[in-house]
């Protein structure tokens, strides 16, 4: 009996061990891509557990398989598509994964939630990281530059971290203009100046109100949603990854305008010291209109330091021989250097995903002494706490110090501008090669200008600070509930602070050397420090209801959500003069003198209350319907008027999907949308509605002074939203497996009830009061075309070209046309409206453009009608009335362009890649700084740039070949007026002192086409980096901002209006570049 129980005991044992040997089964395998390669890190998993592995550097796995015949595989890495495989009867697999290029981009960020390109019922455009990262600029806005049909991105500045401009379908607001809603990771942003690139998963642009309502009162200038590495939705779950993606750069100036030189300028200042001559003709001019110039002795004043009254004595005589030309400009330029450096790590296990990121960026300017840094640190996880709840949180952090050396924002002291200035013929340097203090009074009887050497500001130790720190931090805390199949709730609590300091300090510059000192201490006689202290906090709690669910052919999905935003913003200055020592610069006010020390603070603060809904339905992917409510409560109206509703609706159609179109498999994707929405702008400040006492006010009443305090204004506590509507129809179209596609939209928006300053009577005691008056109409077309040029084995080209115009029109304003601010009924937003110069008058007289058609008038009748003689340059008599009156302006341009487009261009050979972009914006004028300051006649001392002027016969001239004064026997042509001391407004129509002081000299026509960058890269392959434990490598060289091709004369057609004190040169930058994982 023992004996049988031991041998049950034993037989029992050994077939349960033999069972379970049966059933679980030992698992090995490979990975590869198409191309051969292994791909490292894989995720392998038995789907539906949580058991699995990773590949290694080889590509490949082990797996303890428990039960083969059942369970299933599924291989997943990020980029390439899923592959599921049966496990059944095998003891080996190779797996092929096969690259996914719509994986990354098939699913769009919108408001308060994802959804699939393929369901999306409004106008998003997106912008992917490879995009972004592939641009090498230092600012994400840069990037953005002609990525989407209808934004237009402008760069304000070229200063490091220099400013831009976005808008999106144009601008929504007359005069108050407002930025787009920046919403990064979730976080409502008041910018995004401070995100490194590199950081940045992918954009999603919101252009549309179907697509913008869901936020409101914030939303009537577009939405940019940002999405940065790693935050919640931006990736699946990898294993842990270690990246670093950066570049060092060499910045060069680039496309200087031509200025001129020592011969040119002298010949310049010469024809400024002519006069006509009035022995013969008592104004100089002959009855057919032939002026009469003369030097009349006065180039020994052109020529300064002569003797005898030959100008050939003067020491600048030989330097216009020579035409020794001294280039101020290039002594305040220098080549500069950037660099981006980005290393970030992630990964996760069954429950957690991590991503944590460091990135310093450097910015130098092609001006000297102005530098920028930013060091940039993220922190973000997400994780399963367990099967009801997830929780998660994200930390971005953001220092940058910014360096520049401008004073009081005015050209008066900056060292660039006075730079700039300063004649060719000057010398910077004595004889024994020091610089002068005053550059022009260099002795020997030349005396051009008291300004002090602008060079002498650079050597100086303290002689000019102007930096600004900021810090920035913000993030976000969520928990998340999955309550039911399909539903669940969060609560997000998203905080935001940012900490700004600018200091700023015009020393005297004393020292043995330069005793004179600084340019600011020769002319203020004091040094003086400025601190500007600025705190702004702000939150929002975000409490959001989902609910997704799919019946048979239907899927429904709702969101609903309560949200609560406040900000306060607190702003302190401090400044003083007389600081007792330069080294203190602004850090010790205490000890500046009484004289000129000044306190000042302010705060505001405001609140916003928000309720919201969104309703989507979709019937086989084939019908859709989106509808969202959303109402927000503002504490900037007054009672009564805090609420604004904004509702839209959108339904989209697939055609593709229909029976009819099944059977064209060439077709992938036809689908239409038609949207409806309205969003609001309560951009005023923050207690417009409020009354409050303003002054205090000083006045003396019987020999004794009173303070006294008045009201702020008239208050409109009536004052509302304004509100935009907007309709929009769009196409998108696929074909031929991806090769051929395009987005097209067109739309029109009505910006109604628009809050601007309306005029009062005077029996108010007021000037104006801010109400709502006023409506402006946007419409447009936007057309995205991608096309896969090639689509070889080992060679592929894609190209994508982008097509955007807008035409604003003002329907309605307070008090009818405002001239004074170029608004008319009926016109487009931002023209320009002045008299428009005609050609310069010739020999032959001049024509005019009439209303009526070209009328060409002869010398003598140009003359005799209109007063203008040859050389000079009038207006076109457009009403064709025989005189010039307020009735001859015209709109002649506008500042917005009439057209924007892109071209994006990328190849693949083998490991190569290669791709550029070319942006252009035409129909565009700007003011001109460079004409403005550099072809004014209204003096002769400063620098100019090349004018090709006119010159009539018989007008002395300077023989550069010989130094001898001549007379021009033939009249030598131009499209500049001739420049002369009779007139320095050439007649009286053309620069400062002339009556037409737009067209032609203050504003120009800026259009332009870019090519943005081009870049060539090198991805490794993997197989050469096995060894070093390398899963990616690539290598490249970029040009950022090679070619420009305008007619625009001055440094760049973008920031064509900046001065010296914030723009500058355009330039051009080689960076090389790596990318790296491991």
């Amino acid at each position: 009996m023992k004996n049988f129980s031991l041998k049950l005991v034993l037989t029992l044992v050994l077939g349960l061990g033999f069972a379970a040997t049966a059933s679980a089964q030992n698992l090995r395998g490979g990975v590869k891509g198409t191309d051969g390669q292994p791909v490292i890190g894989a995720s392998v998993i038995i789907e539906g557990t949580n058991l699995g592995t990773s590949t290694d550097v080889n590509g490949q796995f082990a797996l303890n398989v428990p039960d083969p015949a059942k369970n299933v595989l599924l291989v997943s890495f990020i980029g390439m598509k899923d592959e599921r495989v049966n496990v059944a009867g095998r003891t080996s697999i190779d797996i092929v994964l096969h690259e996914d290029a719509t994986q990354l981009d098939d699913v769009v960020v919108v408001g308060y939630g994802i959804s699939k390109k393929t369901d999306l019922t409004g106008s998003v455009g997106s912008v992917a990281a490879g995009e972004i990262a592939g641009r090498g600029t230092t600012r994400l806005e840069d990037a953005l530059q002609g990525a989407v049909p209808g934004v237009s991105v402008t760069q304000t500045n070229s200063r490091a971290n220099g400013g831009f401009d976005i808008q999106i379908r144009g601008q929504a607001s007359i005069n108050n203009a407002s930025a787009p809603l920046y919403v990064i990771d979730g976080i409502v942003c008041s910018s995004m100046d401070f995100l490194n690139p590199e950081d940045i998963e992918r954009v999603d642009i919101l252009k549309d109100a179907s697509s913008t309502a869901i936020y409101g009162s914030r939303a009537s200038a577009g939405v940019v949603m940002i999405t940065t590495k790693g935050a919640k939705g931006a990736s699946k779950a990898q294993q842990v990854t270690v990246s670093y993606d950066g570049y060092y750069g060499i910045r060069q100036r680039a496309r200087m305008p031509d200025f001129m030189d020592t011969q040119e300028w002298m010949d310049y200042r010469f024809a400024r010291y002519t006069e006509l001559d009035k022995t013969t003709y008592k104004d100089g001019i002959d009855p057919e209109g032939h002026p009469q110039f003369a030097i009349g002795g006065r180039e020994t004043i052109v020529f300064q330091g002569a003797v005898g009254g030959d100008h050939r004595t003067s020491p600048l005589y030989p330097l216009y021989m020579q035409n020794k030309t001294f280039n101020w400009a290039d002594e305040v330029l220098r080549t500069a250097a950037q660099q981006n450096h980005y290393i970030s790590a992630s990964g996760s296990s069954e429950s957690t995903s991590y991503r944590l990121g460091f990135g310093y960026q450097s910015e130098e300017n092609v001006f000297k002494k102005n530098d920028y840094e930013r060091f940039n640190i993220k922190g973000a996880f997400d994780s399963k706490l367990n099967k009801v709840v997830e929780a998660g949180m994200s930390v971005n952090l953001a220092y940058d110090v910014q360096d520049d050396f401008t004073t009081d924002g005015s050209n008066a002291y900056s060292p660039y501008n006075n730079a700039f200035w300063f004649a060719p013929i000057l010398s910077p340097w004595d004889e024994n090669g020091k610089l002068y203090e005053m550059p022009g009074k260099p002795g020997n009887g030349v005396s051009f200008t008291s300004t002090p050497n602008p060079l002498i500001d650079f050597e100086l130790p303290n002689a000019y600070v102007n930096q600004t720190r900021k810090f920035h931090v913000f993030g976000s805390a969520y928990l998340r509930f999955n309550l039911y199949d399909g539903l669940k709730f969060t609560t997000t609590f998203s905080p935001n602070f940012y900490h700004g300091r600018q200091g700023i300090f015009f020393g005297t510059g004393v020292t043995d050397e330069f005793p004179l000192g600084s340019s600011w201490f020769q002319k203020k006689k004091y040094n003086e420090a400025k601190v500007v202290n600025t705190d702004r906090f702000d939150w929002t709690w975000d409490n959001q209801v989902d609910y997704n669910k799919t019946w048979g052919d239907h899927t429904f999905g709702a969101m609903g959500l309560f949200s609560m935003y406040a900000s306060n913003k607190e702003t302190y200055t401090m400044s003083g003069r007389n600081i007792s020592d330069d080294k203190l610069s602004y850090h010790a006010l205490a000890k500046a003198g009484t004289d000129g020390k000044s306190i000042a603070s302010t705060y505001t603060e405001s609140s916003l209350v928000s309720v919201a809904a969104r309703l989507n339905y979709s019937y086989k992917g084939k019908y859709m319907a989106t509808v969202t409510m959303r109402a927000d409560g503002s504490s900037r109206f007054a009672e009564g008027n805090r609420w604004g509703f904004f509702p839209s609706a959108a339904v989209a159609w697939r055609m593709s999907e229909e029976n009819f179109l099944k059977s064209a498999s060439w077709l992938d994707n036809l689908k239409l949308r038609a949207a409806y929405g309205v969003t609001g702008n309560n951009n005023v400040s923050d207690y417009v509605t409020m009354s409050s006492a303003a002054g205090p006010n000083y006045v003396v009443i019987g020999g004794e002074e009173f303070q006294g305090y008045y009201p702020n204004g008239l208050i409109d506590l009536g004052l509302q939203w304004e509100e935009i509507k907007e309709f929009n129809f769009g196409v998108d179209f696929s074909a031929f497996n991806g090769r051929l596609g395009l987005t097209a939209d067109v739309y029109r928006r009505l910006s109604d009830g628009q809050i601007m300053k309306a005029t009062v009577p005077v029996e108010t005691g007021e000037t104006s009061i801010t109400t709502n008056i006023g409506s402006v109409r946007n419409a447009g077309i936007e057309l995205g075309f991608n096309f896969g040029v090639l689509r070889l084995q080992n060679f592929t080209w894609d190209l994508g070209v982008n097509f955007s115009r807008n035409w604003s029109k003002i329907k309605e304003l307070p008090n009818g046309d405002d001239v004074a601010n170029n608004w008319f009924l009926g016109e487009r937003l931002n023209v320009l409206r002045d008299y428009k110069h005609t050609d310069v008058v010739t020999a032959d007289g001049v024509t005019m453009h009439t209303k009526d058609g070209d009328v060409h008038y002869t010398l003598k009748e140009a003359y005799e009608k209109f007063g203008l003689y040859e050389g000079t340059m009038g207006v076109h008599d457009w009403n064709n009335d025989g005189k010039i009156s307020d009735e001859d302006k015209q709109i002649y341009g506008c500042k917005d362009p009439k057209w924007m487009g892109s071209i994006t261009s990328s190849m693949a050979f083998y490991g190569f890649d290669f791709g550029f972009t070319i942006y252009t914006k035409q129909g565009q004028w700007s003011r001109s700084y460079i004409h403005e300051q550099y072809t004014d006649y209204g003096d002769r001392g400063r620098q100019k740039i090349v004018m090709d002027y006119y010159i009539p016969a018989g007008t002395p001239v300077l023989d550069p070949a010989t130094g001898d004064i001549v007379t021009l026997t033939e009249a030598k042509p131009g499209k500049y007026p001739y420049p002369n001391n009779s007139s320095t407004s050439a007649g009286g129509w053309y620069g400062s002192k002339g009556s037409a002081k737009g067209e032609g000299y203050q504003y120009h026509d800026t259009s332009f086409v870019k090519v943005k960058n081009i870049c060539l890269g090198y991805t490794f392959p993997k197989r050469w980096m096995q060894k070093a434990h390398i899963k990616q490598l690539r290598l490249y060289v970029n040009v950022l901002n090679p070619f420009c091709w305008t007619d625009y004369e001055g440094f760049d057609p973008e920031w064509a209006s900046a001065t010296l004190v914030n723009g500058g040169p355009a330039s051009v930058t080689y960076q090389i570049g790596a990318n790296l994982k491991f």
